[in-house]
């Protein structure tokens, strides 16, 4: 594991104003806006209203970045305070999938880490102390 390299990116949830919050984030913090992905995915079912909300975007600043979306109506948020998940991002979906699997013990798994339609390798989970982790592993650099 010397060898690996694991990212710890801050993933921000919102309730449908996440384009508004990251525009407000730029202007103050002089950043960058890359929407990845929005809601008018067909595979994510969203209602018509919620399609051009954000399902993924990254936030540069500085030498930093924080990934954020917002969470479509009815389902369930992150509702720990800061609204923050902690992201982990890999090249090795191999040691991606067994430090979900430690991460996991005595808590629960949002998402199965599995490949994604996106190509990445993706899984999520609330650990036993109520954190909130996203693992994802892609032969991409995550950062850029």
């Amino acid at each position: 594991m010397a060898t690996e390299t694991i990212q710890l990116n801050p993933y921000l949830n919102f309730d449908g104003n996440c384009e508004e919050a990251l525009n407000f984030y730029k202007e103050i913090l002089d950043g960058r806006i890359e929407v990845v992905t929005r809601y008018d995915e067909p595979s994510m079912k969203a209602p018509e209203e919620f399609k051009n909300k954000i399902l993924h975007a990254r936030f540069y600043f500085g030498d930093e970045m924080i990934f954020a979306s917002d969470v479509m109506p009815g389902k369930s948020g992150n509702q720990a305070p800061g609204r923050v998940a902690l992201t982990l991002g890999f090249r090795d979906e191999v040691l991606a999938e067994k430090i979900f699997r430690q991460l996991v013990a005595g808590g629960t798994i949002g998402v199965p880490f599995v490949k994604q339609f996106w190509g990445d390798w993706h899984g999520n989970l609330v650990d036993q102390f109520g954190i909130r982790w996203m693992l994802n592993a892609s032969k991409r650099d995550a950062r850029r």
